[in-house]
């Protein structure tokens, strides 16, 4: 070997150690996660491993199941990284994304530490759900609650604006909801409340364990329909409308008496205003990611049959 081939070897096998040390360094392996952090901040990087961990056992002991292999995180530094991996599907201001194969996908980092955990958590229940179900598509609705249950957050302002959908007549079917993204005059943020507050009276009626039943169910190869009905007793339409009666007569004027009683009726009464306006001023930012791609960031999301 002449002198040329030897120094090109040597410098190949250099480039090699160099590489496979930045790889090293920009990875962080924990129980259940891979965090890829290339081109950012280690702290960050520990910091979403961790939220991952502290999740993860609360998220698969609810839903009675954990993913066959680790779940990969991609932490990205730029939109440009963040639009490339999600195929340019999800509108600029979007912040994580559920992929195939057990990925989640965060960008941009900045603004967003304080919700870390719960925007990880959101995405982890999409793919613990997905992994679960395999190829049998679940209805955003049940999707889409768990999710939000397992990582949002429910108070006042959430329950005054669900009371004033209600009293204007403004409720989603879960049809509604499984196509909110197709309908420009739908409000993506009303699905999402919707799909918590049904998941939720299905296990306020059925028990908590409703969710590992159902998903059991699928796990082993049922429809979602029929798995819903053999953990239910009930078909998804007859819970449906158990469930939009429930919201009228839980959300109706009546439980503004419960809510906002005495003196504080005015002070409340003005933070809802405040509240419904800047929802509506965001309403335009939903709508274009509702026609973008699919609800609760999950990329290729299938959709749901309609029920016989």
């Amino acid at each position: 070997m002449n002198y040329r081939k030897k120094t090109v070897l040597v410098n190949g096998i250099l480039l090699l150690m160099v590489g496979s040390v930045c790889f090293a360094e920009s990875v962080i392996e924990t129980e259940h996660f891979t965090v890829n952090h290339e081109g950012v901040g280690k702290t960050f990087a520990e910091l979403a491993a961790r939220s991952a961990e502290r999740s993860f056992s609360v998220i698969t002991a609810k839903l009675g199941h954990e993913p066959r292999g680790e779940i990969t995180i991609i932490l990205t530094d730029d939109q440009d990284t963040f639009k490339t991996l999600t195929k340019g599907r999800l509108p600029d201001w979007s912040t994580a994304a559920a992929l195939p194969g057990n990925r989640i996908v965060l960008s941009p980092l900045e603004g967003h530490k304080i919700a870390l955990e719960r925007i990880i958590s959101h995405e982890i229940v999409h793919c613990v759900i997905d992994d679960a179900a395999g190829e049998i598509p679940v209805p955003r609705w049940f999707h889409e609650g768990c999710a939000q249950i397992l990582s949002g957050r429910w108070g006042i302002r959430d329950r005054m604006y669900m009371t004033w959908m209600v009293v204007r007549g403004n409720l989603m079917t879960f049809d509604d909801i499984q196509h909110v993204f197709s309908v420009e005059t739908d409000d993506a943020t009303l699905a999402y409340d919707q799909s918590m507050i049904a998941v939720l009276e299905l296990m306020r009626v059925h028990g908590g364990g409703v969710l590992r039943e159902v998903i059991g169910g699928m796990k082993n190869g049922v429809e979602f329909t029929e798995a819903f009905t053999a953990a239910t007793g009930i078909k998804t339409t007859d819970f449906e409308r158990h469930y939009l009666a429930y919201l009228k007569k839980s959300y109706g004027r009546r439980s503004l008496l419960r809510l906002i009683p005495g003196t504080w009726t005015v002070i409340m009464m003005l933070a809802v205003l405040v509240y419904i306006v800047k929802k509506y001023r965001n309403r335009r930012l939903l709508r274009e990611w509702e026609k973008s791609e699919k609800p609760g960031n999950i990329i290729n999301f299938r959709d749901f049959p309609p029920d016989e």
